[in-house]
């Protein structure tokens, strides 16, 4: 499979990326593609490889004559696509199906890429001229190389840096005049689909020469120019799911609120095709699954809520109970929610000091004075669970308190909840606390319930919340330290546009 894609490397990354496919309609009276391949007989067998994406899957096999010859044929229409011819680990080779998929293909087992003709078939007569002129064209670019490598003055490189440009250029222009006189080829979109969309030199002039933004703005508006995303045919080829994870990753903001759009888009505009539908269903479900970053659990419910668990008939029902069962412990805390209010008891300082001395002190729950979350007034709130007896916690509690003694003047709050509602809790709460001595924050816990654990799904500690001053969850389940550098950035942004 290395070889196989290091075959297909030159026109799979070209850098460049995107047309829209008008979907056309596949012939009805199915499909025959004949093979005569010099130097094969009736020993060999060949396989028509159909690509999903970036796997390839057997379509037809067919045994050849001893003449070298034989034919796939079936009764229904391929999908389209980029398909492949593999004989063995060293001999294969790939042609393009769109409307013409009665074809006839010679071609020379010592010379495969030489020695191949296509009759019948103007996809891939075009796609075998674009190839050779490709790699034509990579030696010429691979040959300035070289010799920039060996340039000795300035006036050399730019010599060559221009005309490095220039081939690149009339490869541009190539790929131009496939996309303009056979725009209604499958061929045309497959193409398009490999190209970048570059900002034209006009836009770059003068100081926009380095202006990212306006590279990045326009990257974005035409990403779709010449890719279909909802192309069935782009779709069996190997472009598709980097193009697709590309535009989750590089293209959109990484922010839920615009990855939730992206993810409408384009599983909206996936429903036209069944199996166009459950690949993206799949593939999205998965991709935020996977995300390690924070937020994207709330486009990741987003998908569970609206698609997978009223759409996806192909999982278990199992499945879809424990999702949906996932999804109601922790919509209430998703980034953007308003925290869940609960009531707690703070314990004043004085108590913690005289605990120190008095074991009869240190072992009454009845010390304290209740109020709710919601009474904290603060332009942030730190909310941390944590008990005293959990090693992590142990660890990070300190540093939060050290993150807490930077920010208190800066109108943020922590409110420290003790987790551990017994006695024996309470006992080890009072001693880290005074080891450690940190009195002059809210130290706090919930003696009679432990509805926070529900409300918060709370399985594990330390848990740590950034709240805004109307208590909606801005950050969650993150270090002290990241929580004091997102407060901080938050508060100069705020800073910066007062003024």
């Amino acid at each position: 499979m290395k070889r196989l894609m290091k075959f297909l490397r030159p026109y799979v990354s070209l850098a460049a990326c995107l047309l829209v496919l008008s979907f056309f309609p596949l012939h009805g009276q199915g499909y025959h593609i004949e093979v005569q391949l010099e130097g094969l007989s009736n020993t060999d067998t060949l396989i028509l490889g159909e690509y999903f994406t970036s796997r390839m899957m057997t379509k037809d096999t067919i045994v050849l004559d001893k003449k070298g010859r034989g034919v796939f044929e079936g009764d229904e229409a391929l999908k389209g696509g980029l398909y492949l011819i593999y004989i063995d680990p060293d001999h294969y080779f790939d042609l393009l199906l769109g409307d013409d998929q009665e074809l006839t293909i010679k071609a020379d087992t010592s010379d495969l890429a030489g020695k191949i003709t296509f009759n019948g078939s103007e996809d891939n007569r075009i796609f075998l001229e674009y190839k050779r002129y490709l790699q034509m064209k990579r030696g010429e670019l691979q040959e300035q190389q070289s010799m920039l490598s060996q340039a000795s003055n300035a006036a050399d490189t730019a010599r060559i840096r221009e005309k490095q440009k220039e081939i690149n250029r009339a490869m541009e222009a190539y790929m131009d005049r496939i996309e303009k006189e056979y725009k209604t080829l499958f061929v045309s979109t497959f193409i398009g689909a490999t190209r970048e969309p570059f900002p034209p030199e006009e836009l770059l002039n003068g100081d926009k020469r380095h202006d990212d933004s306006l590279r990045y703005f326009y990257y974005k508006e035409h990403y779709f120019d010449r890719f279909d995303p909802f192309s069935v045919r782009l779709l069996h080829t190997p472009l598709y799911e980097g193009k697709i994870k590309n535009y989750l990753t590089r293209v959109v903001m990484q922010h839920p609120d615009s990855l939730i759009v992206a993810v409408d888009f384009l599983l909206e505009g996936a429903r036209s095709d069944e199996e166009l539908y459950r690949y993206m269903l799949i593939t999205l479900f998965n991709h935020f699954a996977e995300s390690k970053y924070m937020g994207m659990d709330v486009v990741y419910f987003h998908i569970a809520e609206k698609y997978y668990i009223p759409d996806a008939s192909w999982s278990s029902p199992e499945f879809i109970s424990k999702l949906q069962e996932n999804l109601d412990k922790n919509r209430a805390t998703l980034i953007g929610k308003k925290a869940p209010n609960f009531q707690l008891r703070k314990v004043p300082a004085s108590h913690f000091e005289m605990a120190a001395l008095d074991t009869a002190i240190k072992r009454d729950p009845f010390i304290g004075s209740d109020f709710s979350l919601y009474d904290i007034d603060a332009r942030f709130t730190i909310l941390y669970f944590w008990e005293a007896d959990c090693g992590h916690c142990q660890k990070t509690t300190p540093v939060l308190h050290d993150v807490y003694t930077r920010l208190h003047d800066k109108d943020v709050e922590v409110v420290c909840v003790h987790v551990i509602n017994t006695i024996e809790g309470k006992e080890k709460w009072i001693d880290f606390v005074n080891e450690h001595q940190m009195l002059d924050w809210i130290n706090c816990w919930s003696p009679y319930s432990n509805d926070f654990r529900v409300l918060y799904n709370l399985q594990s500690f330390p848990q740590l919340y950034v709240l805004d001053r109307n208590k909606k969850i801005i950050a969650k389940r993150i270090t002290p330290e990241q929580a004091e550098k997102i407060i901080l950035n938050l508060l100069k942004t705020e800073s910066d546009n007062n003024t």
